[in-house]
């Protein structure tokens, strides 16, 4: 797994460490105007609105370009010593069972492929890396921060089975370490209803009974699941490819919110 995320909470860690210059704190006080107090209380409540816009819009407008800029300059930096493509993602297209859906931009990705004669797709979401909150050991070294987060970020995945015939299997599984842990599994008589990405789908499907707990089941009817899952390739070769996809989709997507919140400051 790619190490980008940890250098840059390693970063966040180190920023957060360093001591708050009090001389700094003066000087931003310092340029706000003095007010007498005979002055009354709605003259002192405008003088310090409207002195606080002007800062807003020079110090604070440039303090927080430096900041972009500087956060872009490591992003860069840390993309560079990656090909465009990472082995990883070579290796996973060129095996050819999976097809990539992925819009930039967008939080979801979809993997596709069909399976005599069954369509099926596997949905994540790169916002489960970001929400993860990895913890430094404060006496460890970088090398032992990486490695201990290395696989430690669970990613939850939506696999969906259907037929020409109609129906359809939806199962909710996190994926970690390399295996698929089912929590559900739902059928439903109407493909459509169990795909649609709608307001109205969404609320059909709240009402519908959605089976037991996966640990619930009985063993052997557990282990007849994954198998079934393991024959269509959602596999250990799967669920290692898709946390690794989605950590290095996630850093590309905010190299790109970093620009365009540049490009908004400075228009």
């Amino acid at each position: 797994m790619s190490s980008f995320r940890v250098l840059r909470v390693a970063r966040n860690v180190s920023r957060l460490a360093q001591p708050i210059s009090i001389s700094a704190r003066v000087s931003r006080t310092a340029v706000l105007p003095s007010i007498s107090q005979k002055q009354t209380p709605q003259l002192l409540t405008r003088a310090f609105s409207v002195s606080s816009r002007v800062f807003a819009s020079t110090e604070a407008d440039k303090q927080l370009l430096t900041t972009l800029d500087s956060e872009i300059k490591h992003e860069v930096e840390s993309m560079n010593e990656v090909p465009e493509q990472p082995e990883f993602l070579q290796e996973f297209k060129k095996a050819g069972i999976w097809t990539i859906e992925d819009a930039p931009g967008q939080d979801e990705v979809f993997i596709t492929r069909k399976f005599e004669g069954e369509n099926i797709r596997v949905m994540f979401t790169i916002s489960d890396v970001e929400n993860s909150e990895p913890v430094f050991d404060e006496e460890g070294s970088e090398e032992e921060d990486e490695e201990a987060l290395s696989g430690l970020f669970p990613i939850r995945a939506s696999i969906q089975v259907t037929k020409p015939t109609g129906g359809a299997l939806n199962i909710e599984a996190l994926v970690q370490d390399g295996i698929f842990s089912i929590e559900t599994v739902s059928y439903y008589k109407d493909a459509k209803l169990a795909s649609e990405m709608s307001a109205e789908s969404d609320y059909k499907r709240r009402g519908k009974y959605i089976g037991p707990q996966f640990e619930h089941l009985d063993v052997s009817v557990q282990e007849a699941f994954e198998a079934y899952l393991s024959e269509r390739n959602i596999d250990e070769s799967l669920a290692l490819f898709i946390p690794e996809y989605a950590e290095w989709k996630e850093q590309k997507e905010y190299l790109s919110w970093l620009n365009g919140v540049k490009s908004f400051i400075t228009a």
